[in-house]
């Protein structure tokens, strides 16, 4: 399995892998995760671990984004523009299914980020933000987990084909 040279790195240096896990999730949550679960079944990393820093970084990474809905006027136009262009129309949402919006955001591949600004953006506390993100980010961690992490449990049973699809 370790062919690659950046596998033999993460047996060389293990915390490399965790610390690429936190950048990745800063930037994308659900291809880092899945492979991250992969990669754990695997072998490469502790589970107990890897969920504890997981769970961290994407409450870092929504954080993130809540105080830049905060602060949105101190960033150029664009942001604000882009923010509410993808995020208005959800803001009945928002307000009156925090939670769900905020799980299916999740899922839906250029649309979390937005929300979290607007949701800092429509004066929500930050704790009440966290009351209602919290779920959301448990239950998408453990279905991003849980594909990654028993995709790579049956992964043996599909090796001998890959050979085919190489290019």
């Amino acid at each position: 399995m370790s062919e690659s040279l950046f596998f033999y790195y993460l047996i060389i240096w293990q915390p490399l892998g965790y610390l690429l896990g936190v950048v990745g999730m800063l930037v994308e949550g659900d291809i880092t995760w899945f492979t991250l679960s992969f990669l754990t079944s695997q072998g490469f990393f502790n589970l107990g671990l890897m969920l504890f820093i997981i769970f961290w970084s994407v409450v870092a990474s929504d954080t993130l984004f809540f105080f830049v809905g905060r602060s949105i006027y101190h960033f150029p136009h664009f942001v604000k523009v882009w923010s509410d262009k993808i995020a208005q129309p959800f803001d009945r949402h928002i307000h009156s299914r925090p939670i769900q919006t905020l799980l299916i955001s999740k899922f839906a591949y250029g649309v979390h980020k937005p929300i979290l600004v607007r949701m800092g953006m429509i004066d929500k506390s930050y704790w009440e933000f966290m009351r209602q993100d919290v779920p959301s980010i448990f239950t998408w961690i453990a279905i991003i987990g849980s594909l990654g992490y028993f995709s790579g449990l049956s992964f043996f049973l599909v090796q001998q084909y890959l050979h085919y699809a190489e290019l």
